[in-house]
C-alpha cells in the first residue's frame, strides 16, 4: 500500500508535468494525424500525442522509478526494463505493481478539428486500482485531480462531494454511438441504451472524449455518464476523480471496475443505480 502522503507527492509531480506542457498542446490545436492505426482512419496519432507521451514517460519514469504505460507506445520504464511485465491496452497479462499510465491527447479527434474536448490524462495505478487521478482539458482551463480518497480538486481548490439529491437539470455524457466493425460493443446496443437512458434522462450529451466526460461527472456538469472504451488510458484517471468526489464507478453489469473491464457506468450513487437500472432494461447482445 503506498502512503497517502506519497501519493500526494508523485501528484505533485505529475501536476507540474501536465502544467509544463499545456502550452505545447494549446499552441499546436488543430494538428493533424501523423500515424495511422488503422486503414479506415477511426484511431490515429499526432505529432503532439508523440512528443508529449514520450516527455511524460521520460519524466515520470526518471522521477519516481514506476514504468508508464502509454497508448503510442505501451508499457516501458522503471521495473520493465527486464521484459517481466507486459501490459495490453485494457490492463491485461502480467501488470505491475504500481505503474503510470498516460494518454497525452485524450479526445484526438476533437483535436485535430480544434474542438476544445480534449485533454490529458495521467493516472497511477497501484494493484489494480487508480489511486491518482488527473485530468487537464487546457482549452476549457480546467483542471482536475485528486488522490485514493479524496477530496477532488478543481484548478487547485477542494471540491465539494457529488450532491445526495438528484440536480434539477440533469445531463448524461454518453460514449460514441457509432463504433467501427471491430467494436468492442456493437453499434445496434449502443443506440438502443442510449434511447433506453434517454427514457430517464433525456438530455444526452456526446463530447468524444472519455477523460472529459468523467471529469465532468466528478465535476458535477454531468450527474453520471455511460461509456464504452476498454482502454485504461482512457478510464483510469476519470475513475479516481469521479470516486473522490464521491461518485460510484462499475462495469455495465453494475459490478467493481477492474482493469481489462469493456465500458464503465459512473455518477452519484442515485443516479448511478437509474442508469444501471435503464442499461439492464436492454437485452444484451449474445456475444457480449
Amino acid at each position: 500500500m503506498i502512503e497517502h502522503s506519497d501519493l500526494v507527492a508523485y501528484l505533485s509531480i505529475a501536476e507540474r508535468l501536465v502544467k509544463d506542457s499545456e502550452d505545447l498542446f494549446c499552441v499546436n490545436i488543430g494538428a493533424q494525424p501523423s500515424v495511422i492505426k488503422n486503414e479506415d482512419l477511426q484511431d490515429f496519432a499526432t505529432d503532439v500525442d508523440l512528443s508529449l507521451e514520450q516527455q511524460f514517460r521520460d519524466q515520470l519514469v526518471k522521477e519516481t522509478g514506476f514504468p508508464v504505460l502509454g497508448e503510442e507506445f505501451g508499457l516501458k520504464g522503471g521495473s520493465t526494463a527486464s521484459g517481466d511485465v507486459s501490459v495490453n491496452s485494457m490492463g491485461g497479462g502480467k501488470q505491475p505493481e504500481t505503474m503510470w499510465c498516460i494518454d497525452p491527447v485524450d479526445g484526438t479527434s476533437n483535436y485535430t478539428v480544434a474542438n476544445p474536448m480534449c485533454g490529458i490524462l495521467v493516472s497511477l495505478i497501484h494493484r489494480g486500482e487508480p489511486v491518482i487521478g488527473l485530468t487537464s482539458l487546457p482549452l476549457l482551463g480546467q483542471f482536475y485531480s485528486a488522490v485514493r480518497g479524496g477530496p477532488l480538486h478543481v484548478n487547485g481548490e477542494p471540491f465539494p462531494p457529488l450532491p445526495k439529491d438528484d440536480p434539477e437539470v440533469i445531463q448524461i455524457g454518453f460514449g460514441s454511438i457509432l463504433s467501427g466493425r471491430r467494436g468492442h460493443v456493437p453499434r445496434q446496443y449502443r443506440q438502443n441504451l442510449l434511447f433506453s437512458i434517454g427514457e430517464s434522462y433525456p438530455r444526452m450529451r456526446v463530447t468524444g472524449s472519455v477523460g472529459a466526460d468523467l471529469a465532468f461527472t466528478a465535476g458535477g456538469v454531468f450527474a453520471g455518464t455511460l461509456t464504452f472504451s476498454p482502454n485504461l488510458w482512457d478510464n483510469a484517471a476519470g475513475i479516481c476523480l469521479v470516486q473522490a468526489a464521491g461518485g460510484i464507478v462499475t462495469n455495465l453489469d453494475g459490478e467493481p471496475w477492474t482493469p481489462g473491464t469493456i465500458g464503465l457506468v459512473a455518477g452519484s450513487p442515485s443516479i448511478h443505480s437509474t442508469l444501471l437500472a435503464r442499461i439492464h432494461a436492454v437485452p444484451r447482445p449474445s456475444n457480449h
